[in-house]
């Protein structure tokens, strides 16, 4: 088979057999799940007076091939569990932090490859998918973040596939089309400075001082794992002291933060950094090495320490956990509490932009809500009573209806 390097283009060779000019080419076709190559042979014309000559076939050949070449490419049918776990999943490994891949392959494992471990991804429509995502949407219940989750990782196992070339490269994504229930704005609740002044009086050491480093600096708990004696700068009384956030660790596994942005340097707070400075004393004044470490002088694990630590003190002193990120978004919300703007507030956080702070960091806060209402009654019961009007009716009420800080009266 002849190809143009700059086509795919099937050209065939002329041959002279038994009398007759003939062309001869290789086609692929699909026999079951795979695609073969095979051997053609069409007769173009007798050799004669008027086709002495191979150049006088030619044209004969090519209107022989234009069907075959503009027949789709057929490419080899690829189960989508073959490729998920032999392409795609080994691909991201290089490409995603630790935590992303333990989810895909979680989601992949548990939902995805139950349903349609055996979808041909070459012949996958819209409609296929759909059924598959709703599927799951009534069989385990899911909450719409996670249904988000598991379509964005179907949609980006066919983005690869047709990027890479196992299905033609004119497909449209099958997954982008489907829908699933809205995910909601709200996604975590965000802890007050109240709440943070009441963690930091009955919690004992250490957990007071990683606690006051979440609430402080909004950094991530992986980032928090991962911070070092030799990227804390303190200050010197001119200017704040900064921590420079270097790497994260999660499960053990030591890495990079999630972006370029997020390795810029974090400023604290004095009384953060007083924190800081008599956990390092409690420490023998360590020079290097993780800032909160275990036992073995390894990173800190935030969750164990939450249980064996945390917990109980919190519940006794009527605090819901809301898990380590609502420090985070707690950072974003108390700053705009105290008047500090969006982009401000982003930078600090460490966002590519403000529009992600505002959308899913800043809530607002209940204690909040509760001093406006307090605000509004009062000033509802400073108003001067309403007089009665000239023309109230005989049977209308003999005094004026006024406002007090017990409700509405006569």
């Amino acid at each position: 088979m002849k190809r143009r390097k700059n086509r795919r283009e099937i050209m065939g060779t002329i041959t002279r057999h038994h009398g007759y000019w003939c062309l001869r080419y290789r086609e692929p076709v699909r026999v079951g799940d795979t695609i073969k190559t095979v051997q053609r042979s069409r007769r173009l014309a007798p050799v004669d007076a008027m086709h002495k000559t191979r150049k006088s076939v030619e044209e004969l050949a090519k209107e022989r091939l234009k069907p075959v070449n503009k027949a789709p490419v057929l490419y080899a049918a690829i189960r989508l569990q073959d490729f998920a776990e032999g392409a795609y999943l080994p691909h991201m490994e290089a490409k995603r932090k630790p935590s992303t891949i333990r989810g895909y392959k979680q989601m992949w494992a548990r939902y995805l490859k139950p349903r349609c471990a055996d979808l041909l991804m070459h012949s996958a429509e819209t409609r296929t998918i759909q059924g598959v995502l709703d599927e799951i949407e009534r069989a385990e219940k899911l909450a719409p973040q996670t249904m988000a989750h598991i379509k964005h990782l179907l949609g980006g196992i066919f983005t690869f596939a047709i990027k890479q070339g196992y299905i033609p490269k004119d497909t449209i994504n099958p997954v982008t089309s489907t829908e699933t229930a809205t995910v909601p704005d709200f996604d975590g609740r965000a802890y007050s400075l109240e709440e943070i002044a009441l963690m930091l009086s009955v919690l004992p050491e250490l957990s007071r001082t990683v606690v006051a480093t979440a609430a402080f600096t909004g950094l991530r708990a992986g980032e928090i794992r991962g911070l070092t004696w030799d990227a804390y700068s303190p200050g010197d009384g001119n200017s704040l002291g900064v921590v420079r956030v270097l790497r994260s660790v999660w499960r053990g596994r030591v890495g990079e933060p999630k972006n370029t942005r997020s390795k810029a340097p974090v400023p604290l707070i004095s009384q953060l950094e007083a924190l800081l400075e008599r956990h390092r004393a409690l420490n023998g004044n360590p020079a290097s090495g993780p800032i909160f470490a275990n036992g073995a002088g390894k990173a800190l694990d935030l969750d164990s320490l939450y249980r064996r630590e945390m917990k109980d003190r919190l519940r006794a002193a009527g605090i819901d956990w809301e898990g380590w990120h609502g420090f985070r978004r707690g950072l974003a919300t108390n700053l705009e509490r105290i008047g500090v703007r969006d982009s401000i507030a982003a930078m600090v956080l460490r966002h590519t932009n403000d529009r992600v702070t505002r959308k899913h960091y800043i809530k607002p806060a209940s204690i909040e809500a509760i001093a406006a209402m307090r605000q509004l009654s009062q000033t509802l019961s400073a108003l001067p009573k309403p007089k009665l009007l000239p023309n109230c009716s005989p049977e209308g009420p003999k005094e004026s209806i006024g406002m007090t800080k017990t409700g509405w009266v006569q």
